[in-house]
């Protein structure tokens, strides 16, 4: 994906333009039928689909695509709340169409999940969920990163509890065990240390220096570019020597309440901030996306933990830089950037919509092997119904204890039992036992 043009220069090509400026601005006032198509003009693309100059320029519409940037950059103007780092602004405000989705977001709370979504399938696999969510946030925020290991294997290790054996491991362990970790630390205010520390529980050994993990970068050397393409840069961070001034004003910004900014649009700015702000050598992204969570978990957005961001980033890598690109090309207005996560985040809860969907009627499969089957229990049935998805797959012991969270000797008997219900067959993998499903068993 192409970097976005930058918009005109309103400065410098002003004169150049203010005549067609007047008399489109003009126009939008009066009261004819043109005027109100005008009008439609502007709401559709200041309110309803928040355009970029280089994604405008490209449209047909019957004005000068210049002064119609310019009348919608003045209309802008006035809606902007900035927000101050270092010597730095952030403009950005909350357009129409974002109301509705916050909305959405904001009933999308446990305590209202009767209500949105329906009784949840059970306890069990309420809790199994969140487990499987807080593991795809884990695996897809390291890929992002670079980590290579693949979301089986990678669920295998977390699931097991075994120790990573390279980088791409390591990165994935530790994304896990910092997010389940951001509920203990979300009732601290934000500091450098706090920052630190989760970057610290993201990075450690994974980059060259230990010093790396828990300094802030004191070089200029650190450019964000495209992985496929090297050369390709999209931005360059501010200087090393304005990082401390610029964190503690970020960490102003997110314990102050003076001025009301939506919890999830301050968790986003915050995301955006740290990936722009590139405060450390390596683990930015990563730690942006944690601090995504932290905030939002702080201002009880417990749902967000049952959804995984960086899984739909994962899918779009080139959106989600994109998003970054648009906000730096037009004078770092991060309404770009709160645009895409807000539909990400809605993505993602239709996601969870959905999962429960299925898992209703999964549930009324395994009632349905518990009726067939003579003494077997509802996580037994749970179980069996996993292998009969996955025939092929071999699971160990501390796999199905770390996916059904329960002890290794309870599961342990529970494929025991399976097996001798001529359900599954066992075999050993080297010193540890591993069970597959008994294809030729009709069920």
């Amino acid at each position: 994906m192409k970097k976005p043009q930058k918009p005109p220069d309103v400065g410098r090509m002003w004169s150049d333009y203010l005549e067609k400026y007047n008399d489109l601005a003009a126009r939008v006032n009066q009261k004819n039928e043109e005027s109100a198509e005008i009008r439609k003009l502007i709401r559709k693309y200041n309110e309803l689909e928040y355009i970029h100059w280089d994604d405008l320029r490209r449209k047909k519409i019957p004005f000068d695509p210049i002064a119609f940037w310019f009348v919608l950059r003045t209309i802008r103007s006035t809606k902007y709340r900035e927000i101050q780092i270092d010597d730095e602004k952030f403009p950005f405000y909350i357009p129409e169409n974002f109301h509705k989705q916050l909305h959405l977001i904001d009933k999308a709370s446990p305590a209202s999940f009767d209500r949105l979504f329906g009784e949840f399938p059970s306890d069990a696999n309420k809790q199994q969920y969140l487990i499987n969510s807080l593991m795809e946030e884990a695996i897809a925020s390291s890929q992002l990163e670079g980590a290579a290991t693949t979301r089986p294997v990678a669920k295998k290790i977390l699931r097991e509890g075994r120790k990573p054996k390279d980088t791409s491991e390591r990165m994935i362990v530790n994304n896990y065990m910092t997010i389940l970790r951001l509920k203990e630390l979300r009732d601290k205010p934000l500091s450098p240390e706090l920052l630190i520390e989760i970057h610290m529980a993201i990075t450690l050994g994974t980059l060259e220096s230990e010093r790396d993990e828990v300094l802030f970068r004191t070089c200029n050397d650190i450019v964000v570019g495209s992985r496929a393409d090297p050369t390709k840069i999209f931005h360059y961070p501010p200087d090393c020597e304005k990082i401390p001034a610029m964190i503690e004003d970020l960490c102003t910004f997110a314990n102050e309440d003076d001025e009301f900014i939506h919890p999830i649009v301050k968790a986003i700015i915050l995301h955006f901030l740290i990936g722009y702000i590139h405060p450390f050598v390596d683990g930015n992204g990563r730690t942006a996306r944690a601090l995504f969570y932290w905030y939002a978990l702080k201002h009880h957005y417990d749902l967000l933990e049952y959804i995984s961001i960086s899984r739909i980033f994962v899918h779009a890598p080139a959106q989600y830089s994109h998003a970054y690109q648009l906000t730096e090309t037009d004078g770092n207005d991060m309404t770009y950037f709160i645009d895409f996560n807000i539909h990400i985040i809605s993505r993602a809860l239709e996601d969870l919509r959905q999962y429960l969907i299925r898992k209703k009627e999964e549930e009324a499969e395994s009632l349905q092997l518990v009726e067939r089957i003579p003494d077997l229990s509802f996580r037994q049935a749970e179980i069996l119904r996993d292998f009969i998805r996955h025939p092929s797959r071999p699971y160990t012991i501390s796999e199905i204890a770390g996916k059904y969270k329960v002890s290794l000797p309870t599961a342990r008997s529970d494929l025991i039992l399976l097996e001798g219900k001529g359900k599954l067959k066992k075999y050993l993998d080297g010193k540890r036992q591993v069970f597959t499903y008994q294809k030729e068993t009709r069920q």
